[in-house]
């Protein structure tokens, strides 16, 4: 395994043998890339991430973000790293030659940036969003914005940040209240006021650039009456020299539970009336431009829960081969063992393996159909891949930062009590995965944007695509022998959730939608564990047919078939549980009124 970040062979077997992410370079747009550089790629993040990273990662905790006079440092030992991630072209390395970047596939990307969060997920934070805003202006900006702010971000120079959330409006963003005047010389001025606004305030870049939602003065309440804007900390001149200081305060930032080396800031614009911004795309299109930067973020944000999952499980697996209490089970005598040789330890650890490995996949596998979208010239198939990133996307936030989180936790429980003290890694790992099921649209946001929306977009379309998908697989599955009953029973969760799927869309139909949507999240968890098993028996049907000639990798592919068996017949039996509690249509939510919840 080498490291304790990220499990490489793992994410080699995801790259090579499950996607044969080489097919890749066979399209115009990767053609310069080929497995070899992609190895290369590989194993330089590999050492930013191990020699850079994570030295500094729990100093980073220990130290935090310190406010002062509305100034906001960072913990200082993240400045080399910072600097070296940026000259290292890592901030935009899978965008075009056009923009400075690599043409790297996403899938790839994705998994060097995985190393980045398990290493230190606070650093690597404000790279994430800074690209992001890079993004959205390359996008939409014009010309004049991205000669001024889109290279300097790429670049690292610039910082990037996503202003949204207010005290009022927190998932309800059509309440936003921070208003934008239009100025004679096409410029707009910003009142108002954002929280909870990550790397909103910081001094590890020369400027910040603030993508921001407000209302121009007269336009409608509502989403439909907002628009973005391109907000610098430091206006900039059409010909890239800084100006004077905008009027943006940091009144403080927040004290959390964990990235404790992120600043997340509360601001305050305009209070002396200079605060100037740009017009970010068309007048009360702010949401539409502003999902191009939220849609990368949810997935960005699936993976932050599934990387500190995996160096979570990768710590666990090495305590419990070192940890010695006890005889080991059916053993007499007063000889300890390690307590890998526990029944409950073990169970653990095979419970974190299979969701680290499924949540790998799953997340690679998203970004996999990006890069097909991407580079696809057929219309259909370029519709077809994105219909399948636009239904992954929420199970990929959602679920996997569940899962990431109780993935730590599981860790902890491994440790015993060294794993709630701060010496050993996994108490961290728990306390900065935590915020991903929250932030970038909390994850009852995520339920809802399945079960409302994805389901039935394009009348079915796109959930048929996924079923067929995961029933193609089983099909195969079914052909060898060692799997065949698992894959029945992988067959049998597929179909329990298409005939829920159908039910619950005919009680929204039968205008019982209060009840119905009270059960978006528990349905997006049945969704992601049938996902999750289509992820682990599809390894499991590659492993078996590369077992014969592993070349030394036989205990390698004997566990991943392993890890799939033990999900389809112990873990993904749980959903009929979840099936059956919503199929009792028990009324007792409807009956429960505000008053029954305070009792005196």
């Amino acid at each position: 395994m080498g490291n304790k970040l990220t499990d490489l062979r793992d994410t080699r077997f995801i790259l090579y043998e499950q996607l044969n992410v080489e097919e890749l370079c066979e399209a115009p747009r990767f053609q310069d890339h080929s497995r070899e550089t992609f190895e290369m790629i590989i194993t330089a993040a590999e050492k930013l991430a191990v020699n850079e990273f994570e030295p500094v990662n729990s100093a980073g905790d220990k130290i935090g973000c310190s406010w002062q006079d509305g100034k906001v440092s960072v913990p200082e030992p993240y400045r080399e790293p910072f600097k070296k991630f940026c000259e290292g072209g890592w901030m935009n390395m899978q965008e075009h030659e056009s923009v400075g970047g690599q043409n790297v596939p996403f899938c790839l990307h994705y998994a060097c940036n995985a190393m980045f969060f398990a290493a230190n997920h606070s650093l690597a934070g404000y790279m994430g969003l800074t690209h992001s805003a890079a993004k959205v202006i390359e996008l939409y900006g014009t010309e004049e914005q991205k000669r001024k702010y889109m290279m300097p971000l790429y670049e690292g120079r610039y910082a990037g940040v996503m202003d949204l959330t207010e005290a009022q409006a927190g998932s309800d963003v059509g309440a936003v209240r921070t208003r934008a005047v239009k100025n004679p010389d096409g410029t707009y001025s910003i009142t108002g006021g954002k929280i909870f606004i990550t790397g909103g305030e910081q001094n590890l870049t020369e400027n910040i650039i603030h993508i921001l939602l407000a209302r121009i003065e007269g336009d409608p309440e509502g989403t439909k009456g907002l628009s973005c804007f391109v907000l610098p900390k430091i206006r900039v001149a059409a010909d890239g020299t800084p100006g004077e200081v905008n009027d943006i305060n940091c009144s403080g930032i927040e004290h959390k539970m964990g990235m404790k080396g992120s600043a997340t800031a509360v601001l305050n614009f305009g209070d002396n009336g200079n605060c100037i911004a740009e017009l970010l795309g068309p007048e009360r299109k702010g949401i539409q431009v502003m999902f191009h930067m939220m849609n990368e973020q949810r997935i960005l944000v699936g993976m932050q829960g599934m990387a500190q999952a995996g160096t979570a499980y990768l710590h666990a697996v090495d305590f419990a081969k070192e940890r010695k209490q006890g005889a080991a089970f059916g053993r007499a005598g007063t000889e300890q063992a390690a307590i890998i040789a526990h029944p409950d330890v073990r169970r653990n650890l095979l419970w974190m393996k299979a969701y680290t490995e499924g949540m790998r996949a799953l997340i690679f596998y998203t970004m996999y159909c990006m890069d097909w979208e991407t580079v696809t010239l057929n219309k259909d198939e370029k519709q077809k891949w994105h219909d399948l990133v636009e239904i992954l996307t929420p199970i990929c936030k959602a679920y996997c930062s569940d899962k990431g989180f109780d993935t730590c936790v599981k860790s902890i429980q491994v440790h015993g009590g060294y794993g709630y003290c701060h010496e050993y890694k996994v108490e961290q790992c728990a306390r900065d995965s935590k915020i991903t099921s929250i932030y970038e649209g909390t994850n009852a946001i995520q339920a809802l944007d399945l079960f409302g929306r994805k389901i039935r977009m394009k009348k079915g379309v796109a959930f048929t695509a996924l079923l067929n998908g995961m029933k193609a697989t089983v099909g195969q599955a079914r052909g060898v022998r060692d799997l065949s009953p698992y894959a029945a029973e992988m067959e049998k969760g597929i179909t329990a959730l298409e005939y829920l799927t159908t039910e619950l869309l005919a009680a929204t139909a039968e205008d019982d939608s209060f009840l119905a949507h009270s059960w978006a999240s528990p349905y997006l968890e049945i969704v992601g564990d049938v996902v999750l098993g289509w992820m682990l028996i599809w390894q499991a049907v590659i492993a078996a047919k590369k077992i014969e000639n592993s070349n030394g990798d036989e205990n390698y592919y004997t566990a991943k078939i392993l890890t799939a068996k033990f999900y389809a017949s112990s873990l993904l039996p749980a959903v009929y549980g979840k099936i059956l509690a919503i199929r009792k249509n028990d009324r007792s939510l409807l009956q429960m009124t505000d008053a029954l919840f305070m009792q005196s």
